[in-house]
């Protein structure tokens, strides 16, 4: 009896497990799912304000960066960490779609800290990502 027991607890504890892929911290890529047909970037714990990112094709980060280019779009997302590390809930900003002009004021800037940045161009990806370390996935 007492088997039966700890084979059904291990099936539940199994089954909750996530689906996602972890990038940093609480921030997932997730497959595609009754919601969205495509990859999709989530907060494991997301609220209303949180960005959910579909249509994900490419994905760049590390301890401090995600960037995201969207498969058929030509819109690319940066999440930048408001301090050292991304981390759920540190007080980040959700800034997008922004307008060319302001993707250009932007560049002229440094240190993106605590905002959600979309969409961006490819060369402003390239440009970003110089001197830095990421990991890549990559979605068909």
């Amino acid at each position: 009896m007492i088997k039966y027991f700890y084979f059904i607890l291990l099936s539940l504890l199994v089954s909750c497990s996530s689906t996602g892929i972890k990038l940093v911290d609480k921030y997932y890529i997730y497959p595609p799912d009754e919601y969205y047909d495509s990859y999709y970037l989530k907060c494991k714990l997301s609220s209303d304000n949180d960005p959910v990112i579909d249509s994900v094709h490419i994905v760049y980060w590390n301890d401090s960066t995600i960037i995201i280019e969207r498969k058929a779009k030509l819109d690319n997302w940066i999440i930048n960490a408001f301090d050292n590390k991304l981390k759920y809930r540190n007080n980040d900003t959700v800034v997008g779609p922004v307008s060319t002009s302001y993707i250009k004021r932007l560049q002229s800037k440094t240190g993106l800290c605590g905002t959600v940045v979309g969409p961006v161009s490819t060369s402003y990806i390239k440009v970003f990502m110089e001197n830095k370390k990421f990991k890549k996935l990559v979605f068909e």
